[in-house]
């Protein structure tokens, strides 16, 4: 197996095991039934509740049984992305791992080590037989990766549990007591065609690193949509046939790519290359394998009507994406951003998707209100999606104490305490649950929600054994 030569055997059979289940968000009767026959083999109480989240409980260790149950959280569903050309098919086929022994990592894809490892770090805790330990509880929700569905049909009469550790994090020694809140945007327009003339010319933008478009917003990472919107921009004229970008609605988008005609291709090729050359030199330290390839390809049968391909164009040129805002509470924090997601053609409709996100709910719905009055300026149609709620940070909660406390005892470093821009489950279940209290975890993991994602195989071993070793210690 790949992990053979690994420390931590039990936690990678485990996320090998997972990793062998298709688990895209909405796809997670699977892994539902990995955990509850995983509990049924080991002699650990597990149910499900309707949405599909399961619970899981385990009594205290000898001498522990009276400290009050600790929840360990962690969500099921991955998000999916794989390479141009690849065969992948994630309705059935396992994530292919590969490891060189100091990064686990996919074979071209995502590998879905978030929240993968925070689900398999909880089991082998519940399942390490020399763990100490108070009453603990599993918590895995489903949905996560798209709107947090299953942290808002969480159960409360399954949880006795009043402390709750989530493990969604992806910096070790980092202890996050808050998380920004979220709300997506849906633009849509009625697209007319009429007969293709002039030069038919295929537009590619690719090689770049994509991410997480809230924990990796702040790295100046390239959008494909707005780089093949900025080309678009560039031409005197065009007419688009065809347009797509994007994948997931928070990730960054790594590809792009049209199909259009223009009148003037000699033109249009130069400005593709002075504009590769411009991209390549600001993109060389965040993306420096971004690509924008300008080919002719076969005239298509009908191209949108050129007045409305000059608003698809402007509006994407026009779009905001990235960091509007840093934190003046937090230094070095993103307060709020914005991720010009996805670009798809249905039917006779064109769709622009948006993801708002902020640590402060009124600027989130300020970003909201620009981006609909933008949308709308195009001649599209806009709404906003549901809105989950920020974390407020709170610096006098005893649980972080406790846990920042036992890092320090165990491991000899200072564990830093703040507050992260990506959405998290923890302020959701603290509203369901009165008097829940919560922060969340994790090990090192690079370039999630992309097919550059890669796990720190120490990283993940250590923060499970953190955990395990810390949950005696809190009273």
């Amino acid at each position: 197996m790949w992990y053979s030569k690994l420390n931590n055997k039990r936690l990678w059979k485990i996320f090998s095991e997972i990793s062998s289940i298709p688990r895209e968000s909405g796809n997670e009767a699977g892994i539902r039934e990995y955990l509850l026959s995983w509990a049924k083999t080991n002699g650990i109480e597990a149910s499900a509740d309707e949405k599909g989240n399961v619970y899981m409980s385990k009594p205290g260790t000898k001498g522990l049984e009276v400290l009050p149950p600790v929840a360990l959280q962690a969500h099921v569903d991955m998000v999916c992305v794989k390479k141009e050309g690849s065969s992948h098919d994630f309705t059935k086929d396992p994530i292919k791992i590969k490891t060189d022994g100091e990064y686990i990592y996919a074979d071209g894809t995502s590998l879905g080590a978030d929240d993968g490892l925070g689900v398999a770090t909880i089991l082998d805790i519940l399942s390490d037989p020399s763990a100490e330990h108070g009453p603990i509880e599993g918590i895995f929700t489903v949905e996560e990766e798209t709107g947090l569905g299953g942290a808002y049909a969480i159960d409360a009469k399954k949880i006795k549990a009043r402390r709750l550790i989530n493990l969604d994090s992806e910096e070790e020694g980092i202890l996050y007591i808050g998380c920004a809140g979220g709300i997506d945007i849906d633009a849509s327009m009625k697209l007319k065609y009429e007969k293709a003339e002039g030069t038919a010319l295929s537009v590619k933008v690719s090689g770049l690193l994509g991410g997480h478009s809230g924990g990796e917003i702040h790295k100046g990472r390239g959008n494909a949509i707005s780089i093949l919107a900025r080309y678009l921009d560039r031409l005197p004229s065009f007419q688009i046939a065809s347009i797509s970008g994007g994948t997931r609605r928070n990730v960054i988008p790594s590809s792009a790519e049209a199909v259009i005609t223009v009148r003037d291709k000699d033109a249009a090729l130069s400005q593709a290359k002075t504009l590769q050359e411009e991209l390549s030199s600001e993109y060389r330290n965040t993306d420096p394998d971004v690509r924008l390839t300008v080919c002719e390809t076969n005239m298509p049968d009908t191209v949108i009507k050129a007045k409305k391909s000059q608003k698809i164009a402007g509006l994407l040129f026009a779009s905001p994406h990235g960091v509007k805002d840093m934190s003046s509470e937090i230094p070095g924090i993103v307060e709020t951003s914005d991720n010009l997601a996805i670009v798809t053609i249905s039917k006779d409709r064109i769709y622009v998707i948006y993801t708002v996100r902020s640590n402060v709910d009124s600027r989130k719905m300020e970003m909201m209100s620009r981006i609909l009055t933008l949308t709308e300026a195009f001649g599209f149609k806009a709404k906003a999606g549901s809105s989950y709620p920020a974390w407020a940070p709170d610096t006098s909660s005893r649980l972080a104490k406790e846990v920042a406390a036992a890092y320090k005892k165990i491991t000899g470093k200072k564990i830093q305490v703040t507050a992260i821009h990506a959405g998290l489950e923890c302020g959701i279940i603290n509203s369901i649950i009165p008097g829940m209290e919560s922060v969340s975890l994790g090990p090192n993991l690079w370039n999630v929600h992309s097919i550059n994602e890669k796990a720190d195989v120490a990283s993940a071993e250590r923060t499970a054994e953190f955990v395990k070793k810390m949950l005696p210690t809190l009273r």
